[in-house]
């Protein structure tokens, strides 16, 4: 798999990913350039969108990598001997799609000084303004693993510690579910099956595997005394070996004296 560097952060691209993004791309009739620089744009997207993530929390002193895959991004970050407050993980869950767009922004700010552009460069302008903002604004929405997943726990964790996960997941399973139907409804594949992987997720969420029980502790009790008159009884009907000589041991015969 292809793995570069990037301000000093590892980058790793998986085919899935390039796979994902062309079939994402696909569209009767348009020249293969156009699927080319679709490729790019979210490439580009995605690659910003991360980079917000990795370098804000390499800023708390975080050890960060970024891994291009199928399901879009990841950004795998954790800081050495210590646990970052609710308050800094929502900054570091904030910053992929606030960068994002913060990026889209500027690429419209160029277009409306620069442009208009047309063909191939119109549609990678207009792409990268509708994926980083809107892609970025979508990915706040309160569903687990979307950034905005991880803000609302955050916020939870802040506010109400103790109810921080029960709330969660109900709130979670409710948002999964309605981008299920969301996406049924405008007849959108693609944001149908991935709502449905996410419902699925929610719904196996914390679901113990069955174990076998434990073996039960031992216990010795101590025997009951007996009755008076039992005593003599259990000795007598135990047969005593203490008087009884033993066996000599088995050894050479005496030679017989001689006779005179």
């Amino acid at each position: 798999m292809p793995t570069f560097r990037l301000f000093g952060i590892p980058v790793t691209i998986h085919p899935s990913f390039l796979v994902i993004a062309a079939l994402l791309g696909l569209s009767g009739g348009q020249p293969v350039v156009y699927l080319v620089a679709w490729v790019i744009v979210v490439f580009l997207s995605i690659l910003i969108h991360e980079l917000g993530h990795a370098l804000t929390a390499r800023s708390y002193g975080a050890e960060v990598e970024i891994e291009l895959n199928a399901i879009g991004g990841l950004t795998s970050w954790a800081v050495p001997g210590e646990e970052l407050s609710p308050g800094r993980r929502a900054l570091v869950a904030a910053a992929g799609s606030g960068v994002g767009v913060i990026f889209g922004a500027l690429v419209w700010l160029f277009d409306r000084f620069t442009g208009p552009y047309t063909e191939v460069a119109g549609f990678v302008v207009r792409n990268l303004i509708v994926v980083n903002v809107l892609w970025g604004l979508l990915n706040w929405l309160p569903i687990r693993p979307l950034d905005g997943g991880h803000l609302f726990s955050s916020l939870l964790q802040k506010l109400i510690p103790s109810r921080a996960e029960a709330v969660g997941n109900v709130v979670f399973f409710l948002t999964a579910a309605g981008a299920l139907v969301a996406g049924v409804m405008t007849r959108r594949i693609f944001l149908a099956v991935l709502a449905g992987w996410l419902l699925l997720g929610e719904l196996t969420r914390g679901r113990q595997t069955r174990t076998t029980a434990p073996i039960p502790p031992m216990t010795f009790d101590r025997p009951e005394e007996p009755a008076d008159g039992e005593e003599d009884e259990q000795e007598a009907a135990t047969p005593s070996t203490v008087d009884a000589d033993p066996e000599p041991e088995p050894g050479p015969r005496p030679e017989p004296e001689p006779e005179h």
